[in-house]
């Protein structure tokens, strides 16, 4: 709830920015982060300020450790950025910012017919559930190259494409009953939640890949 208002002040703070700014570029994009809208204002001829909201939900089964997972990927950031403009002829630029985000996966695991594989091992365990998440902090850092937004631009519609990464180390919370940790003991557990934090660490690196339109004022 407490991201949702602060990303709710965030565009609100786009939509007045936007108001009294002399020339800048409202913008729609779509990729790897979801579908979003994001508002540019130039600071000089080779800078300007930038922030976005972008979101997406997918129902989604993903396998993590020895366990299959349904569940649904939650997408929701909000992001500022500082552009800088190396080239004067060019649209070309380097981007660096803060997302503030709610991303995660989370899902059930799939019961093979009342059983469970922990640490390699099956347990019969039926009526017993297991249920993960995996989030990304908070804040993440940002740096990337693009296009588009260029502060001397005139106005009417133009492109623009972002390519970065944002860091930051997954976090995974695992639930299991009480039965079944009865059963697997619990080393199989932690073992098994330590599997599918190895799994996730993979992705601290978050690729993000936007494209989409713009229009100047």
């Amino acid at each position: 709830m407490k991201f949702h208002f602060v990303a709710a002040a965030l565009a609100a703070g786009l939509v007045a920015s936007a108001a009294h700014a002399d020339v800048g570029d409202i913008y729609l994009q779509g990729g790897t982060q979801g579908i979003g809208i994001g508002y540019a204002q130039p600071l000089t001829s080779w800078a300007g300020l930038r922030a976005d909201l972008n979101g997406f939900g997918l129902s989604h089964t993903f396998h993590a450790g020895d366990l299959d997972y349904s569940g649904r990927l939650h997408l929701f950031s909000a992001g500022t950025y500082l552009d800088l403009f190396p080239i004067k002829s060019s649209s070309f630029r380097v981007s660096a910012g803060l997302l503030f985000n709610d991303d995660y996966a989370r899902g059930n695991a799939v019961s093979d017919n009342g059983s469970y594989t922990i640490n390699g091992t099956s347990y019969y365990a039926p009526g017993s559930t297991i249920s993960a998440k995996v989030s990304y902090p908070t804040v993440m850092p940002y740096f990337g190259l693009g296009f588009g937004h260029k502060p001397v631009t005139t106005r009417g519609l133009g492109f623009t494409a972002d390519l970065g990464v944002a860091y930051g180390k997954p976090h995974v919370d695992y639930q299991v009953s009480p039965q079944l940790v009865a059963i697997a003991g619990a080393d199989n557990i932690n073992a098994e939640v330590q599997s599918v934090q190895s799994k996730a660490n993979r992705y601290r690196w978050y690729p993000i890949l936007q494209v989409g339109l713009s229009y100047r004022f």
